[in-house]
């Protein structure tokens, strides 16, 4: 059931390298995305790193088995690798008692792999962790202005950045619409306004804000976000159209 959200975020597609962001509105939980991406990359060999300040490699390998893969597994084959930014940068505070530069030690993981494989995907989880070490907006931005055009510098490639956006006045939602000025496709999701349901878990609303700069869409500026409820399982999401629940 991975396939709805690959799709919406035009995985499947062959089209020219993409940004794509995630935006987690009032605290939800957009980790489903994540697993989802995995899944399709695992399932196509499609080499990926895992840049995370936010969900662990075990929480991942729990997610994995509920969906049938291993994670482990291809991790130990290299297809998958898993960078934990957020300790690299405590082990760093406590060691030299400052915060390292973020770009130049992610930037050396993917060429590594790079040497492996064609094209290689990162995956940035927990944007807004960032702040938590006490990154400036500054550098935080400065961080995704330099990952996002090397990574997609590869034919077909993509990033993914997870931003939990916390408040209208929060650093977290400067970042996030800084990101999404980047983005080919963004991709905000949001509990229920009414609370929980045995139905719907929350809303989900995509929206392509690159394909202004396709010829395809040359004259249309104003492309309209699709919105959708979403409903999470052990095995992956399901959407359902607005009014169809």
């Amino acid at each position: 059931m991975s396939s709805d959200i690959v799709t919406l975020l035009q995985l499947d597609k062959t089209l020219s390298s993409r940004a794509v962001v995630v935006k987690e509105i009032n605290r939800c939980d957009s980790s489903f995305i994540t697993s989802c991406v995995l899944n399709y990359c695992i399932k196509n060999k499609i080499a990926v790193i895992i840049v995370s300040t936010h969900n662990s490699l075990q929480h991942y390998q729990n997610v994995g088995l509920k969906m049938n893969y291993n994670l482990q597994r291809y991790v130990d084959t290299g297809l998958v690798d898993y960078f934990n930014l957020g300790e690299y940068c405590i082990n760093s505070l406590l060691s030299d008692n400052s915060l390292p530069q973020l770009f130049p030690k992610v930037k050396e993981k993917v060429l590594l792999m790079r040497q492996k494989h064609d094209v290689v995907n990162v995956i940035l989880d927990g944007v807004s962790h960032l702040f938590d070490l006490n990154y400036t907006l500054r550098e935080v931005n400065e961080l995704c202005q330099e990952l996002i055009p090397f990574v997609t510098s590869d034919n077909n490639s993509f990033i993914l950045c997870h931003c939990n956006e916390a408040t209208e006045d929060d650093v977290s939602c400067v970042m996030s619409n800084l990101l999404s000025h980047k983005a080919h496709t963004v991709v905000e999701v949001e509990n229920l306004p009414s609370g929980w349901s045995t139905d719907v878990s929350g809303h989900l609303t995509i929206k392509y804000p690159g394909l202004k700069f396709n010829n395809e869409h040359l004259y249309i500026m104003d492309i309209k976000p699709s919105r959708y409820l979403f409903k999470l399982f052990d095995r992956g999401v399901k959407l359902f159209a607005p009014g169809t629940v």
